[in-house]
């Protein structure tokens, strides 16, 4: 069975980051593809000052050239909070056959009980939790989910198995950069050339975005 990867965020602007993160996912899981899902509004999140069309358009240009990146706009596409229980059902009701697998990051997946309706994640998906692997004794000792927990070896065949209702870890050793340091260091009008690529920081000068 196919493995879809499922990578949502605001995106804000996509990076070097994002594009790494979502090749070792493909390189652990050997997902067919990873669908990168721009939040509209994102529900733990101040609303983006860029809009999420241009957001998309970012991504779009920065995974053209990565067979099996595709952007998803089921977000931008639907009024009101980008619930990720709800791009689950939407996508599970599009996929019935295919293993989802959501990407979250450590950050992320500890805050979970504070998700929309948290409980039901893996009633469409399976979970792959991307953390420093200092912290993995410590996220599993909070894990939501210790039962349905699977190792990272064994992760591949049994997401594959399956179509969902498993987590896992991926340990990785992030690169130091974020949407975050990208937008303050564009405002102050430097080039974050190594941050990202090269289609994508055009696209920011074009566009005029992230400037004070």
């Amino acid at each position: 069975m196919e493995i879809i990867g499922l990578f949502g965020g605001t995106f804000n602007p996509i990076h070097n980051g994002h594009i790494a993160l979502a090749q070792s996912v493909v390189d652990a899981l050997h997902c067919s593809q990873i669908r990168f899902i721009p939040a509209a509004i994102p529900p733990h999140k101040a609303i983006p000052a860029v809009t999420a069309q241009h957001r998309a358009n970012m991504v779009q240009l920065a995974i053209a050239d990565h067979p099996g990146f595709i952007l998803d706009t089921c977000e931008l596409d639907r009024q009101g909070a980008s619930y990720t229980i709800e791009t689950l059902h939407l996508l599970r009701h599009r996929l019935p056959d295919l293993s989802l697998c959501l990407i979250m990051g450590q950050d992320s997946y500890q805050k979970l009980p504070s998700w929309h309706r948290w409980q039901e994640l893996l009633d469409y998906s399976h979970l792959l939790i991307v953390h420093r692997a200092a912290a993995e004794a410590t996220l599993q000792l909070h894990a939501p989910h210790a039962d349905k927990l699977v190792d990272i070896a064994q992760a591949a065949s049994q997401f594959a198995a399956q179509t969902h209702g498993l987590v896992s870890y991926l340990p990785l050793t992030p690169p130091d950069v974020s949407s975050t340091h990208i937008r303050a260091a564009l405002g102050q009008g430097d080039t974050v050339i190594e941050a990202m690529p090269e289609k994508v920081l055009y696209y920011i000068k074009e566009n005029h975005l992230y400037q004070s």
